[in-house]
């Protein structure tokens, strides 16, 4: 090419729609091609089957009694952070931090292997968040049956980053098999269906539970407490529908005749967790985001009448933890609350690095650590809850807002994100 053509070639545009000219323009202004910057994928997996399962006031005018089944529909079974609300929040939170954020809706069964298959072929690399829960019932809202739960979620954390929630620490919680030094005087049977029934073991369900009764028994006198009623946690259940208090000698019976046979067939294994009674004035919950503690705030469930569920005792809200406190001697005024509050710092401190331990060693991001507080002032581990944990909201924060506010829990699930 002469110099002449060159020139024309570099100081004149070529005319619209000619694709070979404008080829030769870029060419001859030697125009490197712009780098293609690809976004890391952030992977959101979570329910859209939200329907109303709750039985509406048929009383009620039927323009309100619509408003009211979507209302319903629209509340989660388990966590608030598992609400369309908080995926929603939580996308939004990623791609302004530059992620592609690619969703994953779960409705049924299929839709939930199909994540898990999706996992398996190499489709889900890189962060992810399963915004569901597991439980022992069938697919229903956020909530999905532990055995098809627990092996599409090591999936996505075999081939991904799990970012919550932490796979170790929820299956022990809603197992009920994590232990603590904080606990009170616990036993624990574990039931095996096999070809012969259910068994413990190598005993029968009754004469584990009359042993693990007697142990337990003794446990209790070692720790100067008396055992007139122990409390059944059953696994693979949550929110109080499958706790109940009992007294000792009825707990075989309970086990053996209610309890297994109610045990869901695709379950091979179920836990049964069995407590001393604390004699509980109230229940300081404790928020930890990224093993440093925030939030904090009293509330707990009332005694229910012996063998009924533990949901239906009603909960005490925190004006009425802090008048029982009052009346016990505990905390006499807001400073003494506060005072009584922060002597129990170290001990959630402990729960959380039990919680580090069970996960090998990764602090888990989001935790809530509940203590039950006796009429001694001594405090013990209720629940170490690593998901389907409600955030903590405490009268004295401004608006009765959460600390962390559920903002700032899903920008913190995307920080980490970014830091992987």
């Amino acid at each position: 090419m002469g110099r002449a053509v060159a020139a024309a070639t570099l100081c004149s545009r070529p005319r619209k729609g000619t694709k070979k000219r404008v080829l030769q323009y870029k060419a001859a202004l030697r125009i490197p091609r712009a780098p293609s910057k690809r976004k890391v994928t952030f992977h959101l997996v979570y329910s859209t089957n939200w329907i109303c399962t709750e039985k509406i006031d048929q009383s009620m005018p039927p323009e309100l009694q619509e408003a009211s089944q979507r209302l319903a529909a629209r509340q989660p079974l388990c966590c608030e952070m598992t609400s369309l609300a908080f995926c929603s929040m939580l996308a939004r939170a990623a791609s302004e931090n530059g992620f592609e954020v690619r969703r994953w809706p779960v409705r049924d069964r299929s839709s939930w292997l199909a994540v898990g298959a999706a996992a398996k072929h190499g489709e889900i690399a890189g962060p992810a968040a399963v915004m569901l829960h597991a439980w022992h019932g069938k697919y229903e809202k956020e909530c999905i049956p532990a055995w098809d739960y627990y092996p599409v979620l090591e999936a996505v954390k075999s081939r991904g980053r799990l970012l919550y929630p932490s796979a170790s620490l929820d299956q022990l919680h809603s197992e009920k098999r994590y232990t603590s030094a904080l606990m009170p005087p616990t036993k624990f049977l574990q039931l095996r269906r096999t070809r012969n029934g259910v068994r413990a073991g190598s005993s029968s369900v009754r004469e584990a539970a009359v042993r693990a009764i007697q142990e337990l028994r003794a446990q209790t006198k070692s720790k100067g407490l008396s055992l007139e009623n122990v409390v059944l946690k059953q696994g693979l259940s949550w929110g109080g529908y499958a706790v109940r208090r009992l007294r000792p000698e009825e707990v075989p019976d309970f086990v053996e005749r209610r309890l297994v046979p109610k045990m869901p067939e695709e379950a091979t294994e179920l836990t049964v967790l069995l407590q001393a009674k604390i004699d509980l004035v109230g229940e300081l919950r404790w928020t930890v985001v990224d093993g440093k503690l925030r939030g904090r705030g009293w509330t707990t469930l009332g005694n229910p009448q012996l063998g009924r569920p533990a949901i239906t005792g009603g909960y005490k809200n925190e004006a009425m933890c802090r008048s029982a406190l009052q009346r016990s001697g505990l905390a006499k005024d807001a400073a003494g609350r506060r005072q009584l509050e922060e002597s129990f710092r170290s001990k959630v401190e402990e729960v959380v690095a039990e919680a580090a331990a069970d996960a090998g060693g990764e602090i888990p991001q989001y935790l809530r650590v509940d203590l039950l507080v006796d009429k001694q002032g001594r405090a013990w581990l209720g629940e170490r809850e690593s998901w389907g944990a409600d955030l903590v909201r405490n009268q004295e924060n401004p608006l009765g807002r959460t600390d962390p506010t559920k903002a700032e829990l899903a920008r913190a699930i995307v920080r980490r994100a970014a830091q992987l």
